[in-house]
């Protein structure tokens, strides 16, 4: 006897307790860092997503709506769909995205197995609902994957918001007071040093942390171009750095002009970086210099240290946040304890906002180079 077709939609209606226990067997095999949820859990909005899908192909649907779901851009009620409640529930729960797409997957799957096995997936009509409980299934992905992106998004921006006011604030009221200490000789420089030292030190770490997290987060790291002239923008900091590093031999060599278009704040943070770089890598009875040239179209300066060199292997890895160079002959890192491996990083990510590159050569009895080369002005938006 031939078994009669079963559409899916109404397969999915009637079959929605079987679909479930298959699905709730397969979601619990996925792997996350999350709190692990029991099978009510596991299974909180599959049953909505599954009557929305349900109802959709019983519906007829246009060539256009059929388009705008094959992009995850289907129409929905006001709201929030069941597909995002699930995002929100998921995220609450420690689900990375991943692992939310792969509970699709076993949906998907469950679907399919258990509707083939009733006897659907034979007929002209059926493959028309197959192709359409994978559009459901594809919009459902895109909204659910929507709302967990925003909802990271959010997340991030408040946690940039905390270290740059909460923390950075009272960190400021101890630097000031430290200083107010020592100007009415209330307490020696040499007592308060510890204290600003520390102080200025957790606000770099901060300072780098909210630069990461931008930069993750928006995929570039935000700068506001202004004209200026290079050469003046990099002299302060060099001026800046010399004054905390009063024992330490720093040169400048310039040739050439430096007018241009940049964000003098990141340029700054970037020379800052890598001159702190030097330091503390570099020979310490070595001298560390700048040295800054020109083209029509472009400016360059670069920053060499004397001293051991950087491992082969770890050229490029040092740019990747959270990486350190490996130790070296002479002892090991001279990396302060509290680093983070975030400064190289935040350095390469300026140089590519402002459309340029950031080399380095190292080699032994050579010292190591870092030159940066940034276009005078953006390229024209394109159209």
């Amino acid at each position: 006897m031939t078994m009669a077709p079963v559409r899916l939609f109404h397969f999915l209606t009637t079959h929605a307790d079987q679909i479930l226990l298959e699905w709730d067997a397969f979601a619990a095999t996925v792997t996350h860092e999350g709190k692990q949820l029991d099978k009510k859990a596991l299974r909180d909005h599959a049953a909505e997503i599954l009557g929305v899908i349900a109802a959709d192909l019983a519906q007829p649907q246009t060539p256009e709506q059929q388009e705008a779901k094959s992009k995850g851009l289907g129409a929905h009620d006001p709201g929030r769909t069941a597909a995002e409640t699930h995002a929100d529930y998921r995220m609450r729960a420690g689900f990375a995205i991943d692992a939310m797409i792969t509970e699709y997957r076993a949906l998907r799957a469950s679907v399919l197995k258990l509707w083939t096995e009733a006897g659907g997936g034979t007929s002209a009509g059926d493959m028309r609902d197959l192709t359409r409980f994978n559009e459901a299934i594809d919009q459902s992905i895109a909204e659910s994957v929507g709302r967990y992106t925003r909802q990271t998004s959010k997340a991030t921006d408040l946690f940039i918001g905390i270290l740059g006011h909460d923390i950075r604030n009272p960190l400021g009221t101890i630097l000031m007071s430290a200083e107010v200490l020592i100007r009415t000789g209330q307490l020696t420089a040499k007592a308060a040093a510890p204290i600003l030292n520390s102080a200025r030190r957790i606000n770099s770490i901060i300072e780098q942390v909210v630069d990461f997290t931008r930069a993750e987060a928006d995929g570039v790291m935000p700068i506001t171009r202004t004209p200026g002239n290079l050469a003046d923008q990099l002299d302060k900091v060099v001026q800046e750095t010399q004054i905390r590093h009063p024992t330490r031999t720093l040169q400048v060599r310039s040739v050439g002009s430096f007018e241009g278009s940049w964000d003098e704040g990141r340029i700054g943070q970037l020379l800052s970086n890598l001159l702190g770089n030097a330091f503390l890598y570099g020979e310490r009875e070595g001298t560390v210099r700048v040295d800054m040239s020109s083209t029509p179209r472009h400016v360059s300066f670069s920053v060499h240290n004397e001293g051991p060199p950087i491992a082969p292997d770890d050229l490029q890895r040092i740019f990747e946040p959270m990486a350190r160079g490996s130790p070296n002959e002479s002892g090991g890192e001279r990396r302060e304890p509290a680093g983070l491996g975030l400064g190289l990083y935040i350095c390469r990510e300026i140089v590519l906002s402002h459309e340029g590159t950031l080399e380095v050569e190292s080699a032994a009895g050579k010292g190591t180079t870092f030159r940066v080369t940034l276009p005078r002005l953006p390229k024209p938006a394109a159209g």
